[in-house]
C-alpha cells in the first residue's frame, strides 16, 4: 500500500513537472479555472458521509483512507471541469466568458491530456482504498462525462441537468459513507440524509446557469433561464433557492434550525436578484449553512437519522 502511494506521489509530481516544462503556464492557468468554490461544494458532502459513517458504525475515522478519498474526489471534479470547459467552448464564447480555452493560450490537446492525467490519479487513489470505492468514483466520472460530453451531453436538457449535478453531490457523500460500509453503501445510506442532500441542491443549483444564459440560448441548452426568460427565470430561481433553505429543517425535523435557514435563505434570495449577479455571494452564504450543519452533525448527529415522516 505504501509503495503504491509513493509511486502515485512520484507520478503526480512528475506529471505536473513535465507539463509545466512542456507548456509553461499551463498549470498556473488551470489553477485559475479550477473552480475552488465548487470544489469545496463536492468536498463537504464527502466529509459529511465520512462523519456519518463513523457515527452509524461506531468506528473511528481512518484518516489515511479519508485523505485518499478526498483527493480522489478533488481530482475527479477537476477532470469534469476540464471536460466541461472543452465541450463548452462555443457556449462560453457566446456568453462572453473569459475562458482560458477561448483565449487560444494553449491547444485543447494539452487540456485533454491534463484531464486524462487527473482521471488516472482519481481512480488510482480510490483503488488504493478498495475496489468498491474505485467503482463508486468511476461511476462519478461516468456521470460527469455523460453530463458534459457528446453524444448524450445531458446538460442540454432541463431539469435532467440539475438532477445529475445533485446526484453527483449525493454520490460523493455515499463515497465517504462507503469507507465504513463498502458492501452495500447505496442501500444502507440513510434515506433521510439522501433527501437532505439531494432535494435542496436540486432546487437551488439553477443559479449556476445564470451567467451562461446567452451562450446556452445560442447553443440549444435548456435551463430555467432559457425556458422562462432571463428576468422571470431570475425570480423563479431566487424563490427556489429560498425554498431550498426552508426545506432543510423540515426534512431533518429539527425546527430550531429555522433560526439559521430563514435569514440565510433571505440573504441568498436577495443576492440572486441583485444586479450585477455575484455567484460568489451565493456560495459564501451556502458555506455558512454548511458550517451550521457541521456543528449539528458533531453535536446532534441523531437528527440526520431516523424516519423521514
Amino acid at each position: 500500500m505504501i509503495l503504491f502511494l509513493i509511486i502515485l506521489v512520484a507520478f503526480v509530481c512528475g506529471g505536473f513537472l513535465f507539463m509545466g516544462i512542456r507548456e509553461p503556464g499551463l498549470i498556473k492557468n488551470w489553477l485559475k479555472s479550477s473552480r475552488p468554490l465548487i470544489t469545496l461544494h463536492y468536498i463537504f458532502p464527502t466529509v459529511f458521509g465520512i462523519v456519518l459513517g463513523s457515527y452509524i458504525f461506531s468506528e473511528p475515522i481512518n484518516f489515511y483512507n479519508s485523505i485518499l478519498l478526498l483527493f480522489s474526489i478533488l481530482f475527479s471534479f477537476q477532470t469534469s471541469v476540464i471536460i466541461n470547459d472543452i465541450n463548452d467552448i462555443k457556449t462560453d464564447y457566446f456568453s462572453n466568458k473569459n475562458s482560458i480555452l477561448n483565449s487560444d493560450s494553449f491547444p485543447i490537446k494539452y487540456y485533454t491530456l491534463l484531464s486524462l492525467f487527473f482521471f488516472i490519479i482519481s481512480i488510482f487513489l480510490a483503488l488504493l482504498i478498495n475496489y468498491r470505492l474505485f467503482l463508486i468514483v468511476l461511476f462519478g466520472h461516468v456521470l460527469h462525462f455523460f453530463y458534459s460530453s457528446k453524444p448524450l451531453r445531458l446538460k442540454r436538457f432541463y431539469p435532467i441537468s440539475i438532477f445529475m449535478l445533485s446526484l453527483a453531490a449525493l454520490l460523493t457523500a455515499i463515497s465517504g459513507y462507503a469507507l465504513f460500509d463498502s458492501y452495500k453503501p447505496f442501500i444502507s445510506f440513510p434515506l433521510k440524509c439522501a433527501l437532505f442532500i439531494f432535494i435542496p441542491l436540486f432546487l437551488s443549483l439553477n443559479f449556476r446557469d445564470l451567467a451562461d444564459y446567452r451562450g446556452d440560448g445560442k447553443t440549444n441548452i435548456t435551463t430555467l433561464f432559457t425556458i422562462f426568460g432571463f428576468e422571470k427565470g431570475r425570480h423563479i430561481n431566487a424563490y427556489l433557492v429560498l425554498l431550498s433553505y426552508l426545506l432543510v429543517p423540515l426534512i431533518l425535523k429539527f425546527y430550531p434550525l429555522f433560526i439559521a435557514t430563514i435569514p440565510l435563505g433571505i440573504l441568498s434570495f436577495y443576492f440572486c436578484l441583485k444586479k450585477p449577479f455575484n455567484e460568489k455571494m451565493i456560495f459564501y452564504i451556502y458555506f455558512i449553512m454548511v458550517a451550521v450543519l457541521g456543528v449539528l452533525l458533531h453535536t446532534k448527529t441523531e437528527i440526520f437519522l431516523g424516519p423521514i415522516f
